[in-house]
């Protein structure tokens, strides 16, 4: 009987089955497994792969950016259907730079016979160069290119991951500069001038040029000679963000650091220079007219909706204009109006202004400018409506679907474009803030508006 106890106690043994089982679940469960860590490794190293293209793509750019759109002169250019292109320039150093595609496939940067590797690997890299006239026609000759589309595609090393795509377009002031000299000459005028920040972005958003002189602005043919500048130095003075882009140049405070000073983000990207002023840009304090009938009390509120209209000829002192609806406000001759207060617009109302006619105007408080109203119409000349605002913190603001076409001076105070809106003409102001479209009108200016 205790022999019999023993027995009961000793334990079993796995049989050979189930070993085989048990290791046939194992393989199982393995073969499961393993394909999910391979797909995690692979995600992992195509996230990284596609890191490391964007960043290069970011580092040429800013490169092309910083160096070719300072360039004295175009020497030489690839035609634009060599995808491995190159471009050859002279620096305002005085030095002949050459940007091309090495054996190794990397993008190359350098003295001419001593380039370096910058970026890459890439599959191509395309230029498409225009003169400052035709933004359709592709141009070799070098001494005409003005403006340059570059075209690079990145290659991904890893088997997995996608090859990518980027567009970088630079403006170039070919020949307008000596060796000596890379400040602005003495004739400089920003466009749009500001004492504090601006903040731009938003898709498809652009500060471009035009001229008046030439017809109407042609969204096919956006002018590259923007220039913009804010009196402020310091961190980010100038911010972009999105795709926005200044097809021009960008300058901040006189002594400033333009590399920390003008940010770039997301796609956003700025075509010309990145300098800093010289001196700062005077944005003068504006004062109301006096006189009759100024200096005596406004007349009352002026107010059109509906489909109402009305025509001011004559100088005038009102407490504040109002127009909505689809009413219409029309000046004709040579007229200055002062607002005690502000001017309002909405719905599908219109500031008309015809030719041979123009309207200086003194707000003394706020403008704004909502739904599809217009000032002085698409195509009109800028310089017929002058907006002048009066005292500190006042603002202009445009939203919605708004045209204006003036020349706005708010020296104290800022400026806001948003939505769809779309501002032709010049700006001065404390700040500038938005995701609108400014076109620069370089044949106006901020003293008489004239050609």
């Amino acid at each position: 009987m205790p022999q019999k106890r023993h027995n009961l106690r000793r334990p079993r043994a796995v049989t050979v089955l189930e070993m085989v089982v048990a290791m046939s679940i194992m393989a199982i469960v393995m073969a499961a497994v393993l394909p999910l860590f391979a797909g995690i490794r692979n995600n992992w190293d195509t996230r990284q792969a596609n890191a490391e293209i964007v960043q290069n793509a970011r580092v040429l750019a800013d490169h092309l950016h910083r160096t070719l759109a300072t360039a004295i002169r175009i020497t030489d250019v690839s035609p634009s259907a060599q995808e491995n292109g190159f471009i050859e320039f002279t620096a305002n150093d005085g030095a002949l730079y050459r940007y091309a595609v090495g054996q190794d496939g990397y993008v190359q940067f350098g003295p001419s016979g001593e380039p370096g590797d910058l970026a890459g690997p890439v599959s191509r890299f395309q230029f498409t160069c225009y003169d400052g006239n035709d933004f359709t026609t592709p141009t070799v000759e070098a001494s005409s290119v003005r403006f340059v589309a570059v075209q690079t595609t990145f290659a991904n090393e890893v088997p997995t991951g996608a090859d990518k795509t980027f567009t970088t377009q630079v403006y170039i002031r070919a020949g307008t500069l000596d060796s000596d000299d890379s400040e602005p000459d003495d004739g400089f005028s920003p466009g749009v001038a500001v004492r504090n920040s601006i903040a731009w972005g938003g898709r498809n958003i652009c500060i471009d040029s035009y001229r008046s002189s030439g017809g109407p602005y042609d969204p096919m043919q956006p002018g590259a000679e923007a220039v913009v500048s804010v009196n402020a130095i310091g961190t980010n003075v100038i911010t972009l963000w999105s795709s926005a882009v200044i097809r021009g140049d960008a300058y901040i405070g006189p002594g400033g650091n333009p590399t920390t000073g003008i940010a770039t983000w997301g796609a956003s990207q700025i075509t010309g220079r990145r300098e800093s002023l010289t001196s700062a840009v005077e944005i003068p304090a504006l004062s109301a007219p006096t006189g009759s009938p100024f200096n005596g009390a406004p007349e009352r509120a002026f107010e059109l909706s509906g489909r109402q209209t009305q025509t001011i000829d004559s100088d005038r002192h009102i407490e504040r204009i109002g127009l909505w609806g689809s009413s219409v406000l029309t000046i004709e001759g040579h007229v200055t109006v002062l607002l005690r207060q502000g001017l309002q617009t909405s719905s599908r109302a219109e500031l008309r202004i015809p030719p041979n006619s123009s309207l200086t105007l003194y707000v003394g408080d706020g403008v704004e400018i909502s739904g599809s109203s217009v000032l002085n119409g698409i195509g009109a000349d800028p310089s017929r409506l002058r907006i002048n605002m009066i005292g500190n913190g006042k603002s202009f603001q445009m939203s919605s679907n708004t045209v204006a076409c003036a020349v706005l001076q708010n020296p104290q105070g800022s400026v806001s474009i948003w939505s769809q809106s779309e501002f032709f003409g010049k700006i001065r102001a404390g700040s500038l803030e938005g995701g609108g479209r400014i076109h620069i009108d370089l044949d106006c200016d901020f003293e008489n508006g004239s050609r």
